[in-house]
Order: C-alpha cells, then sequence, then structure tokens
C-alpha cells in the first residue's frame, strides 16, 4: 500500500480514565488508538492521533482543519456516550472525510438493538424473541416465557449486563425492569434467555464481506447454575474469576454444514443492518434434543467437522444476539484473533480496513 498520512480519531474521555487509572497506581493497558498508531507507523504511514473534543463545536473545528488522507475511526462515543458514535460518523461525512467503519446509517441501526431485532426477523434471521419496555409502557411484544434476559436497549460493551440480567420469575423480572430504567435511563430490551454457546463471527471486508473463522467464549467452566453470559465482568476485569474461567476458544466440534450456516448467516446480519468494512456478530448456538450449553468434556472423542459425533445439523439451532459495527479493534481483541486463526497477521488485517476506506472516493 502507498503510504498514507493517517489519523486516529478516539473519544478524548480515554486520555482521561488513562490518567485516573494511573493516579489510582493502576496498571494501564494500551488504548487501541496506540497500537494502531504504532502498527500503521512501522508500516511506513504518517500517523497522528486525533482526542475528539468532548463538545460538538470544538470537535467540528478539530475535523475542519484535518487534512490527512484518511480517518481511522475508533471513536466510539462522544464523552463517554456510547449513543454519540453515530453523531461523530455523521460529522465526518459531512466534512467529506474518507473514515473507516460503519456510516451514521450502520451505526444507528445497530445501536437500536430492538430496532436491529426488527430488521434482521425481517430478513428471515433467527433472533430471540422479545419486547421492549420504557417507563411502564410497552414498545412492542413477543409471547415469552421465563427464563428471560433484560438488558438495556442501547448500550455496547455488555454494559448493564451481569449475573441479575437473567430472571426467572414475575418478582426478578420486575427489579431488573425497573434497575434498567433508573440506572441507564433507557428502554429496557426482554428477550427469551438463549441457555447456550456464546459465538463471535467476525466479518472482514475486501471486495466483499467474509467471514472469519468461528471464535467461542468457552463458558463450559463456569459454577453449575450461575448463568453464561457474557457479563461485563467477565469480559473487562481481568481479576475476576468468570473472566479467567472463561477462555476464547475456536470450536472443532461444530458440523461443518451448522459452521457454515453461522456464518453465511453472519454476513447476512452485516449486510442487513449496512455496516461496512468490519464488524462481529455475537450469536447463540444450542443443541436440540441435549444439553444446550455444554460442550464436549474433556478427553471425549470430538466431531471431525462433518457431522461425526456432532449430530444431523438439524439438531442445532443458533440466534443472532447482537450486531456490532465497531468490535474492538485491539490486537487481543475478537476480530484480531478471528483474523490470526485464518492466517491474517494483525498489522494486515488493520491495513486491510484501511484500504477500504481509502478505496472510497472523498467528497
Amino acid at each position: 500500500m502507498d503510504k498514507r498520512k493517517v489519523t486516529i480519531l478516539y473519544d478524548s474521555v480515554e486520555d482521561r480514565d488513562q490518567e485516573e487509572a494511573k493516579a489510582r497506581g493502576e496498571k494501564l493497558k494500551p488504548l487501541v488508538s496506540e497500537e494502531l498508531e504504532r502498527v500503521l507507523a512501522k508500516r511506513g504511514h504518517e500517523v497522528t492521533r486525533l482526542a475528539a473534543a468532548t463538545d460538538v463545536a470544538t470537535l467540528a473545528k478539530q475535523l475542519a482543519k484535518e487534512s490527512g488522507d484518511v480517518i481511522f475511526n475508533v471513536c466510539e462515543s462522544l464523552n463517554g456516550v456510547n449513543q454519540q458514535e453515530q453523531n461523530v460518523a455523521a460529522l465526518l461525512d459531512m466534512f467529506g472525510k474518507r473514515y473507516t467503519g460503519a456510516p451514521p446509517i450502520g451505526l444507528a441501526l445497530a445501536q437500536d438493538k430492538a430496532l436491529a431485532k426488527k430488521i434482521l426477523q425481517f430478513h428471515g434471521i433467527r433472533t430471540p424473541k422479545f419486547m421492549v419496555m420504557h417507563a411502564g409502557e410497552l414498545e412492542h411484544a413477543d409471547e415469552l416465557d421465563f427464563p428471560l434476559f433484560v438488558k438495556p436497549s442501547n448500550e455496547d460493551a455488555s454494559i448493564g449486563i451481569d449475573a441479575g440480567s437473567v430472571v426467572h420469575d414475575l418478582k426478578e423480572f420486575m427489579e431488573r425492569l425497573s434497575y434498567v430504567q433508573r440506572e441507564f435511563g433507557a428502554p429496557a430490551l426482554v428477550e427469551d434467555f438463549i441457555d447456550g454457546r456464546e459465538l463471535y463471527v467476525g466479518i472482514v471486508e475486501t471486495d466483499r464481506p467474509e467471514a472469519l473463522p468461528i471464535l467461542e467464549w468457552d463458558f463450559s467452566k463456569v459454577p453449575e447454575g450461575a448463568p453464561r453470559i457474557a457479563s461485563s465482568e467477565a469480559k473487562w476485569e481481568d481479576d475476576n474469576p468468570v473472566y479467567r474461567n472463561t477462555p476464547e476458544i475456536f470450536p472443532d466440534d461444530l458440523p461443518e454444514a451448522v459452521a457454515k450456516a453461522i456464518q453465511d448467516t453472519a454476513v447476512e446480519a452485516y449486510r442487513a443492518l449496512k455496516l461496512r468494512d468490519y464488524g462481529r456478530v455475537d450469536l447463540r448456538l444450542r443443541r436440540l434434543n441435549g444439553d444446550a450449553g455444554a460442550r464436549k468434556k474433556k478427553g471425549a472423542r470430538k466431531g471431525s467437522g462433518n457431522g461425526e459425533n456432532g449430530g444431523d445439523h438439524q439438531d442445532w439451532e443458533f440466534h443472532v444476539i447482537e450486531v456490532n459495527p465497531n468490535p474492538h479493534l485491539a490486537s487481543s481483541g475478537e476480530l484480531a484473533l478471528a483474523a490470526r486463526q485464518r492466517g491474517t497477521t494483525y498489522p494486515d488485517l488493520i491495513e486491510t480496513i484501511l484500504a477500504r476506506a481509502l478505496a472510497r472516493p472523498a467528497r
């Protein structure tokens, strides 16, 4: 690739959080923007990082002065507010900037989880039945049965999801509903709880969207009775026992037809929500007529990928849980792990994403 002037745009609140963590004496993790800067600079690009101002007027002035060839957009929030992600992309469009990642419409559709589910259903993509409630008003309702899964309808990164998100009776449901609406001021998304395996399918575009190898968050060591869910503490608190006991693996016991159907569905969901360049689709998989969430015990003979010991592919059922238009782009993140499994290095992954943006004409 020709050497370009690349600006990495990120939320300035990340710098503030780093400073506060440093003051507390905590071990600092590198920011994604810092990791991208090192990778792209090593590839010969002229790279700068731009911390997005916390107010829109100042951010607009920053972008008006920006004269690079392309913006690598990892600004997933503005002043820490996730719902502003789409507005940052809209500003980039208004200033005619070339940038990586989803356009405003894709970010908006994916951010509104209830609307995203309706779109997926329209396209015939299986997603858990659901209802949406806000301030006592019922916006939409399928027929649901306990257990249910209750979460904010417009948050990212498992914010608002913990062990209490799975409710088994009316009392637990009302308590959780109150918690979501009180703490987040957002509609509550209530879904059928799919007690199954947690799968992630990364999508990367070259000339077309392509599914990466399936990654699984292995819940097989979660204590009996504890919910097998991607809670915020399991994702981000590396000193939490749930975090330590739930490794990410590449499953090798899925029948080939099941794995292909999962990857094809992920690409369909990615397209349906108008994403671009890269993304990640989260799914739940369960065996019908069997232990829905269990993997084979250690030492057991695993299937060959063509259905051996995996049962007929019709014995499996999967649901799209969420479509992430801006998955974590760290070298340790799910997208990078899946790319490496396919044989794509982290620097090559980042340059592939960059090339997609550069191929679009500046306005």
